[in-house]
């Protein structure tokens, strides 16, 4: 999809679900959406990991899900496979951080080292970066994505998706979309 328009189609939503591996830059993105488009941003993960990282048991997520894309305007960050089929057909615009795997891994460790994650405004504190989480970062390329892009492609309204490969192309986009909104001065 061209530059001009993903920005249209961002411009013109109000539900906008951003995917990708975890280290993609998800949370950065959509707090940046956030804020030009004036809509909140509801990071699945404050949502889906309960204190002490543990998991929220799959029907109460579900039904937390449901409640969640049913509200008017939302930018949504999180990949969480088991419930795309019912954001996917919720949402106006989905944008896909397809970033390269190293680069995802770098971030997710320079965040636990740089970040106080007792201040983390998407995620409960204490995120362990651990083998199983490293390994499914590395293999998200691999497994995940495709499964993602069937799911979109299954349960998707008919847009193409805004696929971001590079923090150029997500910089790009953001600077075009902010531009877009600015009144003249």
């Amino acid at each position: 999809m061209e530059d001009q328009e993903s920005v249209a189609q961002l411009a013109s939503s109000k539900r906008i679900l951003i995917l990708g591996s975890s280290g993609s830059g998800k949370t950065t993105l959509a707090l940046e959406l956030g804020r030009i488009l004036n809509i909140e941003v509801v990071h699945l993960d404050a949502y889906f990991w309960q204190p002490g990282w543990r998991s929220t048991c799959q029907e109460k997520w579900r039904e937390e899900v449901l409640e969640l894309v049913s509200k008017p305007a939302w930018i949504m960050d999180g990949t969480y496979e088991s419930t795309l089929h019912l954001r996917i057909p919720a949402a106006d615009a989905v944008v896909v951080l397809e970033r390269p795997r190293l680069g995802c891994l770098w971030r997710v460790f320079k965040r636990k080292l740089t970040i106080d994650d007792a201040n983390r405004p998407d995620a409960p504190a204490g995120q362990p970066v651990d083998w199983p989480f490293i390994r499914y970062i590395w293999q998200y390329p691999h497994i995940t994505r495709p499964l993602v892009n069937d799911l979109i492609h299954k349960h998707g309204r008919g847009n193409e998706p805004i696929v971001l490969k590079r923090a150029r192309d997500v910089a790009r986009l953001v600077q075009r979309l902010d531009q877009n909104l600015r009144p003249e001065e």
